[in-house]
């Protein structure tokens, strides 16, 4: 019995090979993968991880290199990580490994959401210069930053271009560029530049702004502003700052939806020209709803390129390599020109990228005459 059940998983991961090996690689497309750990692939210096991923097809990498109060690199606006005293500087080892290999790197940027990553004096910090998050009911929301607040969106703003500034990258990719919930953010702050907008003071707070009150819809748009104010201040100083550069944005999936519940209004960063690309969150499993998510979303973006984001990593466990190709498949049908894989890790880079290199992203080699 163990033997058989040896052999059976041996000819399945033969069949897997060989299902793999038959399937045809698209020329010219964008294939883009998420990495969101700082030092990269765990068990894997940059440089091996960048060379797996050109050797496979891939043509961007998408490195997460900075939170909503720390920087894994030389910074002068965020708290430096301690660990990079003893690791180095990882925007510039990857950076170094992309241009070796031919990858374009995008810094992916976490926006508002500190996250334990922060160093705790610099959350302590801004939560007694009331900086942080209130939730409707009036407790805190532990680590994220005031979207509203000018300094903080000051702090954002700075952050990023001083990426476009200080490193030759190929782009630099918003990410958490929203609110967490409706519930947030209903700090005093909030409340007195709402007024301020308003030019008049809100008697029902926060009732006059929730589901039934009159003053719903201008709230709405004044948490639309917040982020939609750095958003295009980011994407106007960071092209001067490197011209050339491409602005981009990981973004929930249901635009409508999601630009009143998260303030996320991301088909107006495409309409005004804010974005170069952007790479809505599909992170599904399910390929038909993968494929009718994309299809609309495609129609938001309208004259900006939209590569779906493909969940791999959040996926069940199973062969996970077939629904990923059906995927890929969808975004060719779809003539989207790229996709993004979320998330480059110890996992994909062992199972997932040596199989779609045999065939889903297979680099075209032209043998002589």
């Amino acid at each position: 019995y163990p033997e058989a059940i040896a052999a059976a998983n041996d000819v399945h991961e033969c069949m897997l090979d060989a299902y793999c090996s038959a399937q045809r690689a698209a020329p010219g497309e964008r294939r883009m993968f998420w990495c969101h750990d700082a030092f990269g692939v765990a068990g894997l210096t940059w440089d091996d991880a960048v060379r797996l991923l050109a050797e496979n097809g891939f043509t961007d990498l998408l490195t997460n290199q900075a939170w909503g109060g720390v920087a894994y690199y030389e910074s002068e606006v965020l708290s430096v990580t301690p660990e990079i005293r003893e690791r180095g500087d990882q925007l510039a080892a990857c950076l170094a490994a992309c241009k070796k290999y031919g990858i374009a790197c995008h810094v992916w940027k976490v926006n508002w959401n500190m996250s334990s990553r922060s160093p705790e004096a610099f959350r302590a910090k801004m939560e007694s210069d009331s900086r942080t998050q209130v939730q409707r009911s009036g407790s805190p929301k532990q680590g994220w930053l005031c979207p509203s607040n000018p300094l903080n969106q000051q702090l954002e703003i700075d952050a990023m271009v001083e990426i476009a500034a200080k490193y030759d990258v190929a782009g630099i990719h918003f990410d958490y560029i929203r609110y967490p919930d409706r519930d947030s953010c209903f700090c005093a702050g909030c409340r007195k530049r709402f007024e301020d907008r308003l030019g008049k003071p809100v008697a029902g707070w926060p009732s006059d702004v929730l589901s039934e009150g009159a003053l719903r819809q201008a709230w709405l748009d004044f948490r639309r502003d917040q982020i939609t104010r750095v958003v295009a201040a980011v994407s106007e100083a960071a092209r001067q700052a490197r011209p050339g550069i491409a602005v981009s944005a990981a973004v929930f999936p249901n635009w409508p939806t999601d630009r009143d519940a998260l303030g996320q209004d991301w088909k107006v960063w495409c309409d005004r020209g804010y974005l170069d690309f952007v790479c809505p969150m599909d992170y599904t499993p399910h390929t038909p709803k993968f494929e009718a998510m994309a299809k609309q979303q495609i129609s938001w973006a309208g004259n900006v390129p939209c590569y779906p984001g493909i969940g791999l990593s959040v996926w069940p466990n199973g062969d996970a390599i077939i629904s990923l190709i059906d995927q890929i498949e969808v975004t060719r049908r779809l003539k989207t020109g790229g996709f993004s894989i979320f998330n480059y890790g110890p996992a994909e880079a062992a199972a997932i990228l040596p199989r779609c290199g045999l065939g889903i992203t297979r680099i075209q080699r032209h043998s002589s005459p």
